[in-house]
């Protein structure tokens, strides 16, 4: 029987143990007095020490390993929905973060003052490598997609739509699930074949039950950017599942034209790809840091917007002309 009060911490992780191992120490510096708390650290198949590491802080946190071999982030996570006991609150982080001391106090806080609220997000800061941010990285639209910095407003607010809480810091009542009991297993960080959106598409879909969300920026986390994680190559295959994720959470590229005339949205969409191969090459072959990103960063956007559009479009005829045969 789950618990019917406290706070379950969930991180699903995949070969990085260094990585998770600096984020348990963070959290062995968190303060839980008063807080029944448990974290489920869930290894998504891991070839590395990542066991051995959660073994490790076995005996300074309240922490407990489950394995999933299947690939996907969310499919970590839903099988910690299915499995686990969860307590009332429920937080999901990632395993690259450092929360502040009073993190869980904060969750806790804001469970007890607002308890009409089911869901919250809350503050995230970014620590660059070196702490040093890259000029071709402060734009505010490659942070909003590359670099999860989440600073919703100087204090509590409800998210206006379309906004949602940035994944390394949000949580819900266990309550939800009875509305929306997984995550979108086709969606998030995955070996191959990764699109993102995987946390929006989730609080996208408790908005769209009537769950209301709280932005309580007391609870902060440090979303620790790594090295390899800090290059424009990165930048680039990232905005493209940035791309794929638009199209999943808002529909086709170019959707007015599509459903208005199909052989002319075909027409566009050919020119889309020329338009974009043009610009990504200009943009590639130049010197300047800042405008090479800006140039072909944009452009493997569009071009994830555009490849997943033919890719849903695709999938609808097969699924149309497979069930007229039937």
């Amino acid at each position: 029987m789950a618990d019917d009060s406290g706070i379950t911490v969930l991180i699903a992780t995949y070969n990085r143990a260094a990585v998770l191992s600096e984020t348990l120490e963070a959290l062995t510096h968190v303060d839980r007095a008063g807080v029944d708390c448990n974290i489920i650290i869930i290894d998504n198949n891991s070839t590395d020490a990542t066991a051995e590491v959660v073994k490790e802080y076995g005996t300074k946190l309240p922490v407990s390993y489950l394995r999933e071999t299947r690939p996907g982030k969310n499919c970590a996570l839903n099988k910690a929905l299915r499995e686990c006991e969860l307590k009332d609150i429920v937080v999901f982080t990632d395993d690259d973060v450092t929360p502040t001391q009073n993190w869980l106090q904060e969750i806790a806080s804001s469970a007890k003052k607002r308890p009409e609220i089911a869901v919250f997000g809350g503050k995230v800061e970014v620590v660059w490598p070196d702490n040093k941010q890259p000029e071709w990285a402060k734009p505010e639209w490659i942070m909003a997609f590359g670099f999860p910095r989440h600073h919703y407003a100087e204090g509590e607010a409800f998210y206006k739509t379309p906004d949602c809480p940035f994944g390394p810091n949000y949580w819900v009542r266990k309550t939800v699930f009875g509305k929306v009991p997984f995550f979108d297993e086709t969606l998030g960080p995955r070996p191959k074949n990764r699109i993102q959106g995987d946390e929006t598409s989730f609080v996208m879909n408790l908005r769209e039950h009537g769950f209301e969300i709280l932005y309580y920026p007391g609870a902060e986390v440090y979303h620790r950017i790594l090295h390899e994680g800090c290059t424009i190559p990165w930048l680039r295959r990232r905005a493209y599942t940035h791309g794929r994720g638009q199209v999943r959470l808002h529909g086709l590229h170019r959707r007015n034209i599509y459903r208005k005339n199909k052989i002319v949205w075909g027409m566009v969409l050919v020119l889309d790809e020329l338009y974009t191969t043009l610009r990504f090459l200009a943009g590639f072959a130049i010197t300047d840091s800042n405008s090479n990103c800006e140039a072909t960063v944009d452009a493997m956007m569009r071009f994830g917007q555009i490849h997943e559009t033919v890719n849903q479009v695709f999938k609808r005829f097969v699924a149309r002309n497979g069930s007229t045969e039937h």
